[in-house]
């Protein structure tokens, strides 16, 4: 799911607790792209503060790792 203030969507992801750094390395490497924040680490429930600009960005890169470790936008 994506809620839109004036300056960012967040989306919140579900992972596994245990890729939680992971995921964070991975979204960081991409510059610019996004900034996750861990809403509850036991549950791997993150949120990931985008960029409109970057929105579909983000998407490719969510599907993309979902193929390397449990990585999924929460609708």
């Amino acid at each position: 799911m994506s809620k839109q203030t004036a300056d960012s969507l967040t989306f919140t992801v579900k992972t596994e607790k245990r890729h939680i750094a992971y995921a964070n390395f991975v979204v960081e490497a991409y510059d610019g792209i996004g900034v996750i924040r861990t809403a509850d680490p036991e549950a791997g429930i993150l949120e990931v503060l985008v960029s409109p600009d970057f929105e579909m960005e983000f998407r490719r890169l969510a599907e993309a790792l979902g193929k390397e470790i449990p990585f999924q936008i929460v609708e």
